[in-house]
């Protein structure tokens, strides 16, 4: 069966999407392919096409090609196999020993495992939406300028470096006293 045909069959859930399994590796690509973000769909399941995933699963693709998995491990029985490490060249962290312990075995990498550390959304107008899961209890639900400051420092904390933090929390200084410049040179 060819990428395209087994693609095919995956649209009812991927639609129009590349279909992935667990470990992000595209559905007929036999591990040569890998897709993640907004244009992968896996198919045990859809993820919300926010940049809190696709920020996840790279950092996901890029634990598995340090720690040299094989993305392209044989076919045993007709089963394309999970990836596979070798212990003499891979470094083994936390999460794979964990999900090694629970399959009583190291070979194989962990599927990737999405983590949702909250929704935000600037609203404009000094306001913004928030909600933030709390574990064994519902999500905290905030909005107006409580969300817009929760908003706002996360926006800070995602900054690269102190110099781009300073630099926008400037311009928003200026933007509150003088408003914003709508000139142009």
């Amino acid at each position: 069966e060819a990428l395209g045909e087994k693609q095919a069959n995956e649209q009812s859930t991927a639609r129009g999407r590349i279909a992935v399994d667990p470990w992000l590796r595209a559905t007929g690509g036999e591990g040569r392919i890998l897709a993640f973000g907004d244009c992968s769909c896996l198919t045990n399941g859809a993820l919300p096409a926010t940049a809190q995933v696709a920020a996840q699963q790279g950092e996901y693709l890029v634990g598995l090609m340090n720690r040299q998995f094989d993305l392209n491990p044989p076919l045993s029985q007709g089963v394309f196999l999970p990836p596979t490490n070798d212990p003499l060249k891979t470094k083994a962290g936390l999460s794979d020993a964990i999900a090694g312990f629970a399959t009583n075995s190291n070979e194989y990498a962990r599927p990737f495992q999405f983590l949702n550390l909250g929704i935000l959304a600037y609203t404009g107008g000094k306001t913004a939406l928030a909600q933030i899961p709390v574990p064994n209890s519902g999500p905290i639900k905030s909005t107006g300028q409580v969300g817009n400051f929760l908003w706002k420092s996360v926006y800070l904390s995602k900054q690269v470096s102190w110099r781009s933090r300073v630099l926008v929390l400037n311009d928003w200084v200026k933007t509150s006293w003088f408003g914003r410049d709508i000139t142009r040179i």
